[in-house]
This record gives C-alpha cells, structure tokens and sequence, in this order.
C-alpha cells in the first residue's frame, strides 16, 4: 500500500506564497515531482502532436494546465487538433502515439520512485496521510505487501498512471475513445456503455473501502457523461471510414489495452 504525506485541508495559497517567498530553499522539495510530471505529460502530449505532424493534421503544441489542487497542482496538458482525422488509421495512431509516449517515459520514474520510497510499519499511518491504491505496474516493480511513504518522483509516476488509465477509457473524446472508434466503428458505442457500468461498479466498490473512493468515481461518471454529452454520445466519423485500418494497429489496440490494465487503479484514493 502506498501513502501519500498531505496537509489534510488546502492550503492558503496567499500564505503559501509568503512562505516559499520567505523561505525559496524550499522550491527544491517539489523538483522532483514537477520535472517528472511535467515530463511525462509533455511526452504525451508530443506524441499526439507529433502524430498529428505525420498525418498533416493541424494541431497545436502542447498546453499544461496547472491547477491549485492540493498533492497534483496540474490538471495535466493537452493539444487541440484543428482539423477532421482523414481516416481511422490517423486517428487511431493520433489516439494511441500519447499514452504509449508517456507510458515510456514513465517506466524509469516508477522505479525510481518505488526504489526511493521508504518502507513503514502498517502502523505507521497518521493524521494528514492518505493511502493511494497500486496500480498493477507498481505491484509488479515491488511485488512485496510492505506499506511505502511514497517519495515526490513516486507520486508523479502514480499520477501519471492514473491520467494514462482514465485517459485509455473507451469514453468521448478521449484516447480511448479514438482508439476504440478507429478499431470498431459504429459498435464503439457499445463498448463505451459498457464501460460506463464499470464506472458505477468500481463506484460500488470503492464506498466498501471508504466514502472517498466511492465518491470519486460517481463524479469521474458525471464528468465523462457530460463530456459525452457535450461531444456526443457517438464518435464522429472520420472523412474516409471505408479504409481499413491494418492488423498490426488491432495488435497494437490489444498492447493499449494491456497498458491501460497495468496502469488502472481500482480504488485510488482513500483514508
């Protein structure tokens, strides 16, 4: 089990400021994670850009979002694609080139981060902690039961593999749902509601662990429907659909899936 060292309420961002201002040695506490997370992400994103380049689609540079959220400051990054996919080779190359990107570059900060992330007593656990849940990938890097204070290059790498999974869901607009459209066309949407049950189950599941975790999958559901409200229940189809989309992307739909299952996970925060 993971915890994760937090101050329990938001801090005053005013207060906050004077303090690093007073004090800026303390900056270098927060190198680590914010190298790590904006790389990742960064390579992510440039590996839609990038793919966007290949097929001549327009699309901006990436964009970073911070965001005063309390552990994470960042919403993540994004592109925004100005022009329609040409075929469902494009847009499932465009969907998959982000995740497989940052999972990557991941790989080398879940070890580092698992690797400088001290083990504690189950005991150990205190007021102002949290305890994360194991995506699959950090069980395999650490495969022993022992509780870790996880270290800032460790908590990017978790956060990172909570954005890669969300971001692999068959859902809207997402990579996921780009990829899922570009392998399945009109039954897409099948999938998509299948994975929305899910959604509701792990909502299920996660008020047996604690409110929290119930709680934040009920919201990522809203958030994804509204999306899907917004963007439309059905993936819009590309200018030539007919065109077939080759067996080796069907073999790399298959390695997305089994990044999105090394990287999911079930319950993620809860006290």
């Amino acid at each position: 089990m993971l915890l994760h060292e937090t101050s329990g309420a938001a801090p005053d961002p005013i207060v906050f400021a004077q303090q690093v201002f007073a004090n800026p040695a303390l900056l270098y506490k927060g190198i680590g994670y914010s190298f790590a997370i904006m790389l990742i992400l960064l390579c992510h994103e440039m590996g839609h850009y990038l793919a966007c380049c290949y097929y001549g689609i327009n699309a901006t540079l990436p964009f970073f979002l911070p965001a005063p959220i309390v552990g994470t400051g960042t919403f993540g990054a994004l592109i925004r694609i100005r022009a329609p996919f040409p075929n469902r080779r494009a847009l499932f190359d465009v969907g998959i080139a982000g995740p497989l990107a940052g999972f990557v570059v991941a790989l080398p900060f879940i070890y580092l981060g698992i690797h400088w992330s001290p083990l504690v007593p189950p005991t150990a656990a205190s007021e102002g902690q949290l305890y994360l849940g194991d995506p699959l990938i950090f069980k395999l890097f650490a495969p022993d039961s022992m509780d870790r204070m996880l270290h800032p290059v460790g908590f990017a790498a978790w956060f990172a593999c909570l954005a890669t999974s969300l971001n692999l869901i068959p859902i809207a607009q997402l990579d996921g749902g780009h990829i899922s459209y570009a392998l399945f066309r009109t039954r897409a949407h099948k999938i998509t509601w299948f994975f929305f049950g899910g959604l509701i189950g792990l909502a299920a599941y996660g008020f047996t662990r604690s409110p929290m975790a119930g709680f934040q999958w009920l919201i990522f559901s809203g958030m994804l429907l509204i999306l899907k409200w917004i963007s439309g229940f059905r993936h819009p189809p590309t200018l030539n659909d007919e065109e077939p989309i080759g067996t080796a992307r069907v073999i790399w739909g298959i390695v997305a899936a089994i990044v999105f299952i090394l990287t999911f996970i079930p319950v993620t925060i809860f006290s």
